[in-house]
């Protein structure tokens, strides 16, 4: 084989080899970026996790105000009968002795 067709070989070669080694650190920034996206992944897991956790609690301190707001309602409606009852029985009181 002649002087020439090795130079050819080798230079094609070393091409080879350049690009090899280019795809290898491109597949090296692609795993570390795959490696942050799992991170970012996990820790979205986690945040949604706590965040269905408020949002259980909250259902749970607006179901408890919900029944302390009827709870009143039932109250006020029964001092308003109360009241009324008080004005009747005071004017028939002063009705009757006048």
């Amino acid at each position: 084989m002649s002087n020439e067709k090795l130079d050819i070989l080798i230079e094609g070669m070393n091409e080879l080899r350049s690009v090899a080694h280019a795809l290898m650190d491109r597949q090296d920034e692609l795993d570390a970026k795959m490696e942050a996206l799992t991170l970012d992944v996990h820790q979205l897991k986690a945040d949604v996790a706590e965040l269905k956790q408020d949002v259980a609690m909250l259902k749970q301190d607006v179901a408890e105000l919900k029944e302390g707001q009827d709870r009143h309602e039932r109250i006020l409606e029964t001092l308003a009968l109360r009241a009324l009852e008080w004005n009747n029985f005071r004017l028939d009181f002063l009705r009757k002795s006048s």
